[in-house]
């Protein structure tokens, strides 16, 4: 899910929500580096590590998808998506399939996604073979952007989500990679989530990388919250099939979620929906995502952190 102060657009692949903005913007830095396999040792076995790196920018986490012997493709890499989605344009250059009307679901209203089915072969995500799967082709019509991806994408591993390093890490499952604490199952609508902690409220979040609002939060917590001053509109939501008025008002007080604590954050309010937590809090993150088991870790960029270590193999660089 992608939100902007004045539009927030939602394409949505499978039950995942994607709002895009307006274009790409380049990161401020220097592009990551070149995607690589790497070999980390552990206390037994090498343990083959697959880096995929991710173009972050404020509103934006993006990686490079080819499909078959395609050029490189700019699309978002999304934790708020169990499904694909690929710009209609694209899907039809690309000569993709239509395997019949699109099933997917917009989560903001339960309604279809007009749109094709299509299906992704032999494709890979910087330079790492994903798994064969289906996509809905969509009107995306977001400049400098293909479509969506998700962790689903990598079934049977562990997705490792470095949000201070700008990459991803792509692992077996093993003692050495799984983190030593407990997992956070994923709720119904089989994505990752986790706890933020708001004072003594204590609020089970969809972690969504694809949503460029630090939180959003259903309007009914607005009389829950201890708020600087009165929510007021900012803008609407424009989803495949509807309109919402956004509300925005500053905490006060501070919110934290796994090593991370955020003083007076903006909160954004919208009716309907799901507690949400964006790209600007992810990013100072690690997130470990077992989408097979439905399971994920939240750690701080400190791999080290004692009170959830990483397994030895992904501890190092």
């Amino acid at each position: 899910m992608i939100c902007k102060a004045r539009m927030l657009m939602a394409a949505i692949a499978a039950a995942g929500m994607v709002r895009p903005a307006n274009a790409f913007q380049a990161a401020a830095g220097p592009a990551p580096a070149p995607p690589q396999a790497e070999l980390s040792k552990s206390v037994k076995t090498p343990v083959k590590r697959e880096i995929i790196p991710l173009y972050v920018s404020e509103r934006r986490m993006m990686v490079m998808l080819r499909v078959g012997d395609s050029l490189p493709l700019p699309v978002v890499f999304d934790t708020g998506t169990n499904g694909n989605l690929v710009d209609l344009k694209v899907a039809e250059r690309l000569n993709l399939p239509n395997v019949g009307p699109s099933p997917s679901i917009d989560g903001d209203t339960g309604k279809p996604v007009p749109g094709f089915d299509t299906f992704l072969k032999n494709a890979s995500i910087g330079g790492v073979a994903i798994e064969d799967a289906r996509a809905t082709a969509f009107a995306y019509g977001v400049a400098d952007e293909a479509g969506v991806v998700g962790p689903n994408s990598f079934p049977n591993k562990l997705v490792r989500m470095e949000g201070a390093r700008s990459r991803l890490v792509v692992l077996p499952k093993t003692a050495d990679t799984i983190p030593r604490c407990k997992a956070f199952a994923y709720g119904a609508n089989a994505l990752p989530a986790a706890v933020l902690e708001i004072g003594d409220l204590k609020v089970t979040a969809l972690l969504d990388s694809g949503n460029d609002a630090m939180i959003i939060l259903p309007m009914e917590y607005i009389s829950k919250l201890s708020l600087v001053a009165v929510p007021v509109p900012i803008g609407y939501a424009v989803s495949a099939a509807g309109k919402q008025s956004i509300l925005s008002a500053h905490l006060k007080g501070a919110l934290k979620i796994g090593g991370v604590t955020v003083d007076e954050p903006e909160i954004r309010f919208i009716a309907g929906g799901t507690p949400n937590v964006g790209l600007p809090i992810l990013r100072k993150l690690t997130v470990v995502m077992d989408p097979s088991e439905g399971r994920d870790w939240v750690l701080s960029a400190d791999s080290a952190q004692e009170d959830c270590p990483a397994g030895t193999a992904t501890a190092k660089p």
